[in-house]
């Protein structure tokens, strides 16, 4: 991947992009079209380039869309970013930016732009197989960037090829049906197969298609299109289209006319999603394809022996509350925790094949790092994070006990009444809901009283304090960052929670400044999301059809997920009233792909925004709202409303289109609701 992010580099270093308006699909030609196409590394840079906005839209770090959700919340003081738009449902048509919109279409104009020039100059030194290759790559990102139009803004316009810089605005596409959109990326997906690459090499291809993502990707968009919002429960029936949709739906046989969404339930799109997703995995799973497979301690093992990472706490190791390292079940349990914090850190080069698209980005993450982490060694220095990324306490309780039961379905686990109570151990501070817990909440989350490392301070382990800011030279060991609004004004924890997702067991931070990583790596497609794919298939299926296989099945997909974090098996009879195989599926989403930007997409798919993201919904303890310097273990942990004035609207399910945009395109219809 970071060889992807250098071809990348040249890739703009040889064709420089112009802005440009929807439809007004490429710059202006100009002599130098030709230059990027006089040898073939030019020319594959010129390729490779056509790929730019997969990182610039990838929904990595907490400042985009994808970050107004429940899974965390940042300071009010932070709200000039596009996830406090979300949060507080104030976009509209005027203040949303161009960073989606206009710069993808931007690069499916440079797409159709690349292949317009490649037909004209014909470079006699790329072969035959060349040419196919580089249209497979083509039409693989413009597909996926079709897709990320689709999850944001729904039904969007179709821009076949090249257009020229003088159509007149009756010529402009208006909103193609949502369902003919996924029909169009099936089909480029499928033209693409045949020639993309059939199997992973660290080359120079790497972070481009290849076989195991196009099908991922046509999976994905399948399993979008059988989604409750786009198939049956629209929630804007009225909203129809100002000139009619190209295309006939294939189920119904009849045009699709002025309808943009499915207003009527098929399970047949929940048919055509598991097909796609047991096919993708087929693919993926093929050691002469995709070779991927779920990573596990075996991949991490030797990574721990390289970075020199203890998992035992009696040799200097991380301590979890409630888990004892002296049993065989104990030391199984610490061992799973490293290995799911790195299957969350380590890339292809480090023997990670779960990753099936990767995207090395860099958003900073201190914003989930604690201030005064280290002393710098004179005056009053420190270093440190900004403490703001706050994961909420409807995360925390998302997450499952030791048992693989959410908390309040436990009945080994504490009462309700008793979660935010000391839970009596060693260390006071630590409550009841903090012990006991599976290994990817001590591998993702961090709480007043864990520990953070294991090699964060000096190659040991620090011991986090969110409720004293009360900086101690002389106690190197722990990490002093309660709330403090004289130490930082817009810097501080509101939750009680921060995050370690993403952070490799082997980072350090330095007394002189810095930390011990540079990149993000962002898991794009991983295998674990295509396993939940199929689980969420099966079960909608059973949950609309019943079929004793179709529940074995998603159960099935699901277990091995739970299997390799380290928690017991779902059960057919744990499907009961409390939980049904739906609603087992969508929490091991929240969890497994915790922080991994699906949470915005899949709760509004599943039509449940007010569910999760309406007002008063959000909570956390009492770090922020009503905080003391140097709190008492039992004001810190209390239960109130996150800081913020947080709202849904059902507009949300859609993005707006910016009023330019519909000023400039007559056959426009804008999203409802704004």
């Amino acid at each position: 991947m970071k060889l992807y992010n250098k071809v990348l580099a040249i890739a703009v270093a040889a064709f420089t992009l112009v802005s440009c308006n929807f439809l007004d699909v490429a710059p202006a030609e100009r002599a130098t079209f030709k230059d990027a196409m006089k040898t073939q590394a030019s020319t594959e840079g010129w390729l490779y380039g056509c790929f730019n906005s997969v990182a610039s839209t990838n929904g990595a770090g907490c400042e985009g869309y994808e970050g107004g959700t429940d899974e965390y919340t940042t300071p009010v003081l932070w709200s000039e970013y596009d996830n406090w738009k979300i949060r507080m449902a104030s976009i509209n048509a005027t203040n949303i930016s161009d960073s989606y919109w206009r710069v993808l279409y931007g690069d499916i104009g440079n797409v159709h732009l690349f292949l317009k020039q490649l037909d004209i100059h014909k470079p006699e030194f790329l072969s035959e197989d060349d040419i196919a290759m580089y249209k497979a790559q083509i039409n693989f990102v413009k597909a996926y960037y079709y897709f990320r139009i689709l999850q944001y803004f729904g039904p969007c316009p179709i821009v076949y090829e090249y257009a020229d810089m003088n159509i007149t605005k009756d010529k402009y596409a208006g909103r193609s049906h949502y369902d003919y959109v996924i029909n169009y990326i099936c089909q480029l997906l499928d033209e693409a197969y045949p020639y993309l690459p059939d199997s992973y090499s660290m080359d120079k291809y790497y972070g481009q298609g290849n076989k195991t993502i196009a099908l991922f990707l046509k999976a994905k968009a399948r399993l979008y299109a059988a989604s409750p919002l786009w198939n049956g429960e629209f929630p804007w029936v009225e909203w129809k289209n100002k000139i009619e949709t190209p295309g006939v739906d294939p189920i119904t046989g009849e045009t699709y006319g002025y309808e943009l969404v499915s207003k009527t339930f098929h399970i047949e799109k929940w048919y055509a999603a598991r097909d796609a997703a047991l096919e993708a995995l087929r693919v993926a799973e093929d050691p002469n394809y995709g070779g991927r497979e779920l990573f596990s301690w075996k991949h991490a093992e030797p990574l721990i022996a390289q970075n020199q990472v203890e998992w035992d706490p009696r040799k200097g190791g991380c301590w979890y509350p409630g888990i004892d390292p002296a049993t065989p079940q104990g030391e199984e349990f610490y061992k799973k925790v490293l290995t799911m914090r790195y299957a969350a850190a380590a890339d292809e080069g480090q023997g990670n094949k779960e990753l099936i698209w990767t995207n090395h980005t860099t958003p900073n993450q201190r914003t989930f790092k604690p201030r005064n982490m280290i002393y710098k060694g004179s005056g009053d220095q420190w270093e440190g994070g900004w403490s703001g990324g706050s994961i909420t306490l409807q995360a925390v309780e998302k997450f499952y006990t030791q048992n693989g039961k959410l908390p309040k379905y436990d009945p080994n686990f504490p009462a309700e009444s008793e979660w935010l109570k000391s839970a009596g151990l060693e260390r006071p501070e630590v409550i009841n809901l903090n012990t006991g817990r599976e290994p990817r909440f001590y591998a993702w989350i961090n709480f007043d009283g864990g520990d953070m490392g294991p090699k964060l301070g000096a190659g040991k382990p620090k011991k986090l304090n969110l409720r004293s800011s009360a900086r101690d030279k002389n106690d190197p060991n722990t990490i002093y960052s309660g709330t403090d609004l004289d130490q930082a004004a817009r810097d501080n924890n509101q939750s009680g929670y921060l995050s370690d997702k993403f952070c490799t067991p082997a980072q350090q931070w330095a007394a002189t400044g810095g930390y011990s990583y540079t990149t993000f790596l962002f898991p794009m497609f991983r295998l674990a999301d295509l396993y939940l794919f199929a689980a969420e298939c099966y079960a909608e299926i059973y949950m609309h059809e019943g079929g004793a296989q179709n529940l074995e099945n998603a159960l099935k997909y699901l277990n091995a997920i739970r299997q390799r974090a380290g928690i017991e098996n779902v059960t057919a009879a744990d499907c009961n009233g409390e939980m049904s195989i739906r609603d087992w599926v969508r929490n091991e989403r929240f969890v497994e792909l915790f922080q991994e930007g699906h949470r915005y997409h899949d709760v509004r798919r599943w039509v449940e925004g007010d569910k999760y993201f309406g007002a008063g919904k959000l909570e956390g303890l009492q770090c922020f709202v009503n905080y003391k310097k140097n709190a008492s273990i039992e004001h810190f942990n209390q239960r109130v409303k996150l800081d913020g004035d947080f709202k849904w609207l059902d507009r949300l399910y859609m993005l707006p289109i910016n009023l330019n945009e519909l000023y400039s395109n007559p056959q426009m219809v804008q999203a409802p609701g704004y």
